[in-house]
């Protein structure tokens, strides 16, 4: 090999070694989060120390609340999930309220969720959805595991309360799938 075609290939092996990825990282520390909306088609949304491709999330969150009221209203809040590989999120949560009144609203919660090869560590202390009104729907997601993700749920006092007609609730915790 002639000296040029090896200083080439120092050159190239160097290069791809000294290739480091930095990795995603946030530690999150949340205590008294308010959002508060009224009126027609609004939307409201959180998203609070989430881990995605390969990133390492630990949050710790109490007190956290979502208000709307009014009609076509969107409210969803998304805390700690962990999405694909060698992701990880470490979730310790006290308490997190969302509340809706009207008509045809919608409202989600994904806690520390695992998707894609993820893996998330869930302590949930008071989780509370209430709605009031008609044609409403209300759904929670805890500590569940898709697509190769692990997760291990921890878990005290869990309520959703509805009142109205024709309103639809669910509720998903540490499920695999």
């Amino acid at each position: 090999m002639k000296l040029s075609h090896k200083l080439i290939a120092i050159a190239i092996a160097t290069t791809l070694s000294g290739a480091v990825y930095a990795q995603s990282q946030s530690k999150v520390s949340a205590d008294d989060l308010k959002q508060n909306q009224s009126g027609m088609l609004n939307s409201q949304q959180m998203d609070l120390g989430n881990a995605k491709a390969g990133g390492k999330s630990n949050v710790s969150a109490k007190n956290i609340t979502q208000n709307q009221s009014g009609m076509l209203n969107k409210q969803s809040a998304s805390i700690g999930n962990a999405s694909g590989k060698n992701s990880e999120s470490k979730v310790t949560v006290g308490d997190v309220k969302q509340n809706q009144s009207g008509m045809l609203n919608n409202q989600k919660l994904a806690i520390g969720d695992a998707s894609n090869g993820g893996k998330s560590k869930v302590n949930v202390k008071k989780v509370s959805q209430k709605q009031s009104g008609m044609l409403n729907n209300q759904q929670a997601a805890i500590g569940n595991a898709a697509n190769g993700g692990k997760s291990n749920v921890n878990l005290k006092n869990v309520d959703q309360n509805q009142s109205g007609m024709l309103n639809n609730q669910k509720a998903n915790v540490g499920n695999a799938q």
